[in-house]
């Protein structure tokens, strides 16, 4: 049993001393420490004292592994690292592929006439044009402000209404209250009297 153990803790170690460079290496090093474990199992499985022995085989295995591990995590870091570094490069391409595009597009574009955003109105020329942009600026403005109110008013009455049919559900839903318990007082007495008959 002692032999196995010294052979599990070389293959974790590594025969030679160092550690697995892939996932792979390490991967096939984590199989053969499971079936070592799996064979210890079997053995520990033919004695009196099986669960001593199990816990002792789960605590080879464990330090076994605790290398792998470690390598594994190591490994994870490395191909991390190498993803963002591989990320970094595509996005500093493409910012310099569109800066390139970029001056490429200024060049080639004539400059074209400032336009006018669509939020400002164009100026009136004369007063009165002004002043029949103001009236419609506030009818405009009235017929929202009577959406509006109306709109409210016909959510306060779905509201209410609403409100109303809840009511009536917990009212048919609600029990009338039950009769009184009769008092310990007077089932004695008719319990005196119907025992004396």
């Amino acid at each position: 049993m002692k032999r196995i153990s010294l052979c599990v803790l070389l293959l974790a170690s590594g025969a030679s001393g160092a550690q697995p460079a892939t996932r792979a290496e390490v991967q096939a090093q984590r199989a053969a420490i499971d079936r070592q474990f799996v064979r210890e199992k079997a053995e520990c499985e033919q004695r009196f004292a099986v669960s001593a022995c199990l816990e002792e085989a789960r605590q080879r295995q464990r330090a076994a592994l605790a290398p792998l591990v470690a390598r594994e995590h190591e490994l994870a870091a490395e191909e991390r690292k190498a993803r963002a570094a591989a990320q970094a490069q595509r996005v500093k391409e493409r910012e310099q592929a569109a800066s390139q595009d970029d001056g490429q597009r200024r060049e080639s574009l004539v400059p074209a006439a400032p336009a006018v955003p669509a939020s400002h109105p164009a100026r009136p020329r004369s007063p009165e044009q002004a002043a029949q942009q103001q009236r419609q600026a506030e009818q405009k403005a009235q017929a929202e402000a009577a959406r509006r109110r109306e709109q409210a008013r016909e959510r306060e009455l779905r509201q209410q209404q609403r409100l109303a049919e809840h009511e009536a559900r917990e009212k048919r839903r609600t029990k009338p209250p039950a009769a009184p318990l009769p008092l310990p007082g007077a089932s004695a007495t008719s319990a005196a009297s119907a025992a004396s008959r």
